[in-house]
């Protein structure tokens, strides 16, 4: 499966060549795709084929900014429990930016926002948001559920990482609702894009900044009371 014909690449490459100025490093936890294989429960995966191919496409087109790494969780199991999960970050920090599931339509082009801030473009929150956070005294967890057909999604998932990256505290986590049915439900993902702060409490919409990562702090504040 081809995910981007040549004219895609060669625009992925011109815009990454503009926007990047540090190092970047890609992490992609996958399993064996099933394919036509019959695999343990838990053993195979859907999309973790054609989501590294996204990857080193990626990497194609950015070498000298964009490293990949590769883990397959059938063989060192335990650092992430859902297939495939693609990281962003810096190489030799922890990455706070994880996405769950193939990340096409509207959410590759937030693969690649991530990737530029990373890379250097930054949080780009205002002051009194970064204020905001920098108080927080307890790690918190965005995890925004997202569809790729869902034009507003874009928006709610570069809040969660922009949150990510002004503050050691948040950890964003993307979630293509469609790939993770039990998970969906489990939240209750009825519409898109949903914001999940720490596995608990939640709201739908993308909003604007201010209310976003006041709505975020406020669900944080009432699961640690």
């Amino acid at each position: 499966m081809t995910l981007m014909d040549e004219n895609t690449k060669q625009q992925v490459r011109e815009r990454l060549a503009g926007t990047l100025s540090g190092p970047v490093e890609l992490r992609l936890y996958r399993r064996p795709d099933t394919g036509r294989l019959i695999l343990p429960g838990g053993v195979g995966c859907q999309t973790c084929e054609v989501t590294e191919e996204l990857a080193r496409t990626l990497v194609e087109a950015a070498p000298d900014k964009l490293q990949l790494t590769v883990i397959d969780t059938s063989e060192q199991p335990g650092e992430v429990d859902a297939v495939p999960t693609l990281t962003v970050g810096r190489p030799g920090e922890e990455s706070r930016i994880a996405f769950q599931g193939l990340p096409s339509g509207y959410e590759f082009a937030t693969v690649l926002d991530a990737i530029e801030r990373v890379s250097g473009t930054g949080d780009e929150l205002s002051p009194e948001v970064g204020e905001q956070l920098a108080k927080l005294a307890s790690d918190v967890e965005v995890m925004v559920f997202v569809t790729p057909t869902c034009p507003y999604c874009p928006g709610a998932a570069s809040m969660a990482n922009r949150m990510a990256l002004a503050s050691p505290r948040v950890r964003s986590v993307v979630v293509e609702a469609n790939e993770y049915p039990e998970l969906s439900s489990r939240f209750q993902v009825q519409g898109v894009p949903r914001t999940v702060v720490n596995r608990s409490g939640s709201f739908v919409g993308a909003l604007p900044e201010a209310i976003f990562v006041e709505s975020v702090l406020k669900l944080a504040a009432n699961e640690a009371a």
